[in-house]
């Protein structure tokens, strides 16, 4: 990569600045670097920009350029990053609709508690002014992340805008949190096939994020699938009209 340095190049010009010109034996002596692993350093410093060489009495001399033109060359390359994060930006954009049909699935999975609050984080980042279609065990729920943990996602969820239509058995949680529905963006009704099921269901945008409130190996998977997406949307909702 043309912007960064790595610790070696750094430690040359670091030295170039220090002696202000330097032939390869010197600067060997001077960043206890061998001569044969220096050369191929100065060489890509050379295409970077950032030292010059010179030819004097059969020695190659090198030299840093100025620290006001280091400091040009940092703006410039920062130019050139915005720029290609713009066109590529742009570019994935133009790809957002490829997968409408596909079967194709990208799966990731979650281990731990910390592991299921980077799940659940997903439900909310990048689904503003959406909808979530859950089925929950509650009362797992509460025991394994506790209360603390669900007031900050349900804060967050609703700061995002994204509300949600949760399927739960009935449960002592469930029936406290029924009062706060409205303030949370919430829909709730209790269906007894669930009972004991020990995980949650999240089915969102094109995907769907399962938790496992397993207390001796909490984890998570997430499916990327606009087709099996769709299909488990059309389940919840034939139980939600059914109940």
């Amino acid at each position: 990569m043309q912007f960064s340095l790595n610790k070696k190049e750094k430690q040359v010009i670091s030295a170039l600045y220090t002696l202000e010109s330097s032939s390869v034996s010197l600067l060997s002596k001077q960043t206890l670097i061998n001569r044969t692993t220096l050369y191929p350093i100065l060489e890509k410093l050379l295409q970077k920009g950032l030292i010059t060489k010179l030819e004097l009495e059969n020695t190659t001399i090198y030299e840093p350029i100025s620290q006001s033109d280091f400091r040009d060359w940092i703006k410039n390359k920062e130019k050139e990053a915005k720029n290609n994060i713009n066109s590529l930006s742009s570019w994935l954009k133009e790809q957002k609709n490829q997968d409408k049909g596909s079967l194709l699935s990208e799966i990731k999975y979650f281990d731990g508690k910390e592991g299921l609050k980077a799940l659940y984080a997903d439900t909310w980042r990048e689904n503003s002014g959406k909808e979530i279609l859950a089925i929950t065990d509650y009362k797992q729920a509460y025991n394994l992340m506790g209360r603390d943990h669900w007031r900050e996602y349900f804060k967050m969820r609703v700061k995002k805008g994204v509300s949600v239509k949760n399927l739960l058995p009935p449960s002592k949680e469930g029936k406290e949190d029924i009062e706060e529905s409205k303030e949370y963006l919430r829909e709730m009704k209790f269906i007894k096939i669930f009972e004991d099921l020990g995980i949650e269901i999240n089915i969102y945008d094109n995907k769907i994020a399962i938790a496992s409130f397993d207390p001796e190996h909490p984890n998570g998977v997430l499916i990327r699938n606009r087709k099996i997406a769709e299909a488990f949307k059309n389940i919840f909702e034939f139980l939600w009209k059914k109940n």
